[in-house]
């Protein structure tokens, strides 16, 4: 799914299943779940920052996704292979267990040569 002059981050998460919440193995609270928005926003505007109208970062529920509940990528977090959120990359597993605005930054830069 890339476009010739961009990248996708897609978070996904399933709330729940994914050690209880979108953090991995916290308890999943209102302030944890916050604490995830933020980091999605920070992975956003650090992106922005880096390379400005190149970067698109979208956030699935897959709770709330069935379609994406039911693709490869989904079921990689539905049947627990790996940890959630899982960081997807132009349509490529790249990251999971936690959102590393860091690392994310640094492989979309690789991508956009």
């Amino acid at each position: 799914m890339a476009s010739k002059d961009g990248v996708t981050v897609r978070i996904l998460e399933l709330p729940g299943v994914s050690g209880g919440c979108a953090c991995g193995s916290l308890p999943c609270t209102p302030e944890v779940a916050a604490m995830f928005q933020q980091k999605i926003a920070e992975l956003r505007a650090a992106l922005e920052e880096s390379y400005p109208g190149r970067t698109r970062v979208e956030y699935v529920n897959l709770k709330e996704n069935q379609a994406e509940r039911d693709s490869e990528i989904g079921q990689l977090l539905v049947t627990k292979k790996y940890p959630g959120p899982l960081v997807v990359i132009n349509g490529e597993p790249k990251f999971a267990g936690s959102i590393q605005v860091k690392k994310i930054v640094k492989e979309v830069g690789t991508i956009l040569g």
